[in-house]
C-alpha cells in the first residue's frame, strides 16, 4: 500500500510540475500581451511556441517587426533557431570575455565568426542591417539586458570595424541583392 501511495504522489508532484510550468508560459504570454497593448496573432503564437521551448529569449520577438519575424520564420524552424540563438549568446559572451580580459579589438577571427553569424541570419539581405541595429540599440529592452549588450558591443563594434576595414567590405553598401 506504501509502494501505490508513493506512485501516486509522484504522479500528483509531475502533474503539479506541468500545470505549474503551464501557468507560468499563460502569465507570460499575458504579460507579453498587455505589453504590447495590439493584437498580432502570428507574434503570439511565436511567442508561445518559443515558451513551450523554453527559450528564456522570447520577449525579443516582440521587438521584431513583421518582416523580419516573416524572414526568421523563412530561414530557422525551431531546431536551427534554437542552435543559431546559442551561437549568439556564446559570441556575446565571449565578447564580454575578450574585453574584460584586455584582448585587442582586432582579433579577425571573432570578427569574422560574429559577421558570418550575421550572414547567415541576415541571408544577406543587406535591408535587415538597419533594423537589427536599430533593434539592438532600442531602451525597450530590460537594463540587464541593455547592459550585458553594452559590454558584449564595446569589444564587437571595433572587431568588425577592424574586419571591414582589413577586408575592404562595406556592410551598407549593396550590390547584386547582396553584401559588398
Amino acid at each position: 500500500m506504501a509502494q501505490i501511495l508513493s506512485e501516486q504522489a509522484v504522479a500528483v508532484r509531475e502533474k503539479i510540475a506541468g500545470l505549474t510550468e503551464l501557468l507560468s508560459r499563460i502569465e507570460a504570454l499575458k504579460a507579453e500581451v498587455l505589453e504590447m497593448q495590439s493584437v498580432d496573432f502570428k507574434k503570439y503564437a511565436d511567442i508561445i511556441v518559443n515558451l513551450e521551448m523554453k527559450n528564456s529569449l522570447y520577449w525579443l520577438i516582440k521587438h521584431f517587426d513583421s518582416e523580419t519575424l516573416d524572414h526568421i520564420r523563412r530561414r530557422f524552424d525551431k531546431e536551427s533557431g534554437i542552435l543559431f540563438l546559442q551561437r549568439f549568446l556564446n559570441l556575446q559572451d565571449e565578447a564580454i570575455r575578450l574585453q574584460a580580459a584586455g584582448i585587442p579589438a582586432e582579433g579577425r577571427q571573432f570578427a569574422k565568426d560574429y559577421w558570418a553569424l550575421i550572414m547567415e541570419f541576415t541571408g544577406g539581405d543587406a535591408a535587415l542591417l538597419p533594423k537589427l541595429i536599430q533593434m539592438g540599440q532600442s531602451d525597450e529592452f530590460n537594463q540587464e539586458w541593455r547592459q550585458k549588450q553594452a559590454r558584449a558591443n564595446a569589444f564587437i563594434e571595433p572587431a568588425l570595424e577592424a574586419y571591414f576595414s582589413g577586408n575592404g567590405i562595406n556592410p551598407f553598401q549593396e550590390t547584386n541583392g547582396g553584401f559588398v
